[in-house]
């Protein structure tokens, strides 16, 4: 019970933000206020997730879902919206679909299993510590990319070769 509440409050507070977020996004021009959201979504997910590692009560679960919610609704609502603006003409359907199975679908399946036997083999403090890391290194890599932003911003072109 006290899980499902958990993520019932996540999501709704994440429904409840995101519209709303993206609103104010999309009024401004050019993707810098869409960086310093994502980054400080992806911030919130370094809390949640080193906070898993600390509770001893429902009440701060449930804190920490609602730091969960607003997390995700900064980070899906910015990244939705550079998205789309860097979606190619005639492909969005693809690169839609691309996203949804691989950003949504697949690595959702792939972390859930993983994750899954990462904590039989070395518990849930140790795992959680990890998932704390890689959220931290996926912050860098937003740092890393706010530069590209920027220039795009002033008309050049980002091209990603590989």
């Amino acid at each position: 019970k006290t899980v499902g509440f958990a993520i019932a409050i996540s999501a709704i507070v994440k429904s409840l933000l995101q519209v709303p977020l993206a609103r104010k996004i999309d009024k401004k021009t050019g993707e810098k206020d869409d960086f310093y959201v994502m980054l400080f979504g992806s911030f919130l997910v370094i809390v949640y997730t080193v906070g898993l590692i600390f509770i001893k009560f429902p009440w701060q679960l449930y804190l920490l879902s609602v730091v969960s919610g607003i997390g995700g609704a900064c980070l899906m609502a910015a990244y939705y919206a550079v998205f789309a603006r860097h979606a190619d003409k005639g492909a969005e359907g693809v690169e839609w679909s691309i996203f949804s199975v691989f950003g949504l679908t697949v690595s959702v399946a792939l972390g859930g299993a993983i994750g899954g036997i990462l904590v039989d083999i070395l518990g849930f403090k140790t795992v959680l510590w990890m998932m704390a890391f890689l959220d931290f290194l996926a912050t860098l890599l937003l740092l890393y990319l706010y530069p590209l932003l920027n220039k795009r911003q002033k008309g050049a072109s980002i091209e990603i070769k590989g």
